[in-house]
């Protein structure tokens, strides 16, 4: 019984961190993408860990919602702005071109 717990759990726990592009990264610049629908960004950044380095893009037809999308442009801005820390996800996979989420740190 313990087996196939310790097995549910394991298996639970990597669908957990799939997708999670960088950590404690440091964003350097962000711009305009054209791709696609054309309502798309990027984020340069540098340091941290994860599969992702250098450009990491944000696809309005990928978010969840577009007020997600907006938020996340802001929470970019403000991370650049503030000189923070940002962890950025992916909740599909692990492709640096679909960014969904971000989040902001020291």
């Amino acid at each position: 019984m313990n087996y196939k717990l310790l097995f549910l759990a394991c298996l639970l726990s990597t669908n957990v961190l799939s997708g999670e592009l960088t950590k404690n990264a440091t964003v350097l610049e962000v711009a305009n993408h054209a791709t696609g629908n054309g309502k798309n960004f990027a984020i340069k950044i540098e340091g941290g860990t994860g599969p992702c380095s250098g450009w990491v893009y944000f696809m309005e037809d990928k978010a969840p919602s577009s007020a997600t999308y907006n938020q996340a442009f802001s929470m970019a801005l403000a991370a650049l702005a503030g000189d923070k820390k940002v962890r950025i996800h992916n909740y599909t996979d692990d492709d640096c071109t679909g960014a969904t989420f971000i989040a902001i740190s020291r």
